[in-house]
């Protein structure tokens, strides 16, 4: 292996670098995603039952002890509901006001995935342009060395051409593979997003539907207690009849 790299020259030796910074990045955005990547619907269930207990604070705690994009999302909500109650703000300004703070952490999200990403896509660019680099530098050698031994055969030529050949090869294996992980990357990160939004939304969703039973129940329960005391008033003029 160190021999092919003295034969490819300079530029096969930054192309090699340039293989080890991606395969880093590779391996830390594969750990990170990973670790990342909780069960969205389970840890929702959890919440919902304790939005419906009334405890945000064991949901914020909840939060909290999972980590992770999703769950530092919902965390920031509920925190952001639990001040707006506190200041007595309307139904309406408390979901606008949960909306926009997990909106604007979804910017730190995105971030956090796509973080080195950019990396991976200048090694995917550099990579070809290096070779082709290689591949020149590798031709003006070939020719020096045939000028210099003054006869075009097959070793003089020999030494700049393979050097030539081993940085066009290495440049595009390098892009091939950095590129292959880009995208593979840019994928996961889209469809991350597109979970951490979606458990936003539902969020938002379970907050109302708690406060719109909270309302609802008071009224209810007033109801029932004027019809009964409406059915027993009724009913005194008959049981006063009966006894006469």
């Amino acid at each position: 292996m160190i021999d092919i790299f003295v034969r490819g020259g300079w530029a096969l030796w930054i192309i090699g670098a340039c293989s080890v910074i991606a395969m880093g990045v590779t391996l830390e955005r594969w750990r990170t995603l990973r670790k990342a990547n909780v069960d969205s619907e389970a840890l929702l269930g959890k919440l919902f039952a304790l939005i419906e207990q009334g405890s945000l604070q064991e949901a914020i705690d909840l939060c909290t002890a999972t980590g992770g994009p999703i769950a530092d999302t919902l965390g920031i909500g509920l925190r952001k509901l639990v001040f707006l109650e506190r200041i007595g703000k309307k139904p309406e300004e408390i979901e606008e006001g949960i909306v926009a703070a997990m909106e604007d952490h979804g910017g730190y999200v995105v971030e956090f995935l796509e973080r080195n990403l950019t990396t991976l896509a200048t090694v995917a660019s550099l990579a070809p342009i290096l070779g082709m680099l290689g591949t020149v530098t590798g031709m003006i050698r070939a020719f020096l060395d045939m000028k210099t031994a003054g006869s075009l055969t097959a070793s003089a030529v020999a030494g700049g051409i393979g050097e030539a050949l081993y940085c066009t090869a290495g440049g595009l294996i390098v892009a091939a593979l950095a590129t292959v992980e880009f995208n593979y990357f840019t994928t996961r990160v889209n469809r991350f997003v597109l979970r951490v939004q979606a458990a936003g939304t539902a969020l938002v969703e379970r907050i109302l539907y708690a406060q719109a039973s909270a309302a609802i129940r008071p009224q209810a329960e007033t109801c029932a207690t004027i019809d009964a005391n409406g059915g027993a008033r009724s009913a005194t003029p008959a049981t006063a009849a009966q006894l006469s």
